[in-house]
């Protein structure tokens, strides 16, 4: 069972890579057509893997107890060491991308952010309205809930 709950978790990672990879390249694109889909897929995946990481560790503590004194390294198999190996290397991948991944989406929310700023005239309160925070805020409600 401990080889088929990594074999189910690294091929979970990978697929949360690609579709990560795919956010990055939609994002220099300026696509965003797969933003709503891609994030539903990518929040099951996630909640996919820590149901299949919750019960490797669960085959894993039952191993130790099982062979209680023996080192857990010692009763695992080169395969199950290699898949272990291949599992942290996906999850550094997975890490990896996420970091560039948040950073494009704050550079993008930045941008977004000052181009609102710009065209309600938050640089120049007295030339939007009455100038008072809370139009610029009702606005900036407004077009979040559109986007």
């Amino acid at each position: 069972m401990v080889k088929h709950y990594l074999d189910e978790a690294i091929s979970e990672l990978g697929e949360l890579i690609a579709i990560t990879k795919q956010d990055i390249e939609n994002i220099q694109k300026a696509d965003h057509s797969h933003v709503d889909d891609h994030s539903k897929k990518k929040t099951e995946l996630v909640r996919k893997f820590e149901k299949t990481k919750s019960q490797l560790d669960n085959e894993l503590v039952k191993l130790a107890q099982a062979n209680a004194g023996t080192d857990l390294a010692s009763m695992l198999s080169d395969e199950i060491k290699d898949r272990l190996a291949q599992l942290r290397d996906s999850l550094e991948t997975l890490q990896k991308f996420n970091k560039e991944y948040a950073k494009s989406v704050v550079v993008v929310k930045e941008f977004y952010d000052s181009l609102l700023k710009t065209m309600l005239g938050a640089q120049n309160p007295s030339s939007y309205g009455d100038g008072t925070k809370s139009s610029l805020a009702d606005a900036e409600k407004l077009l979040k809930l559109r986007i």
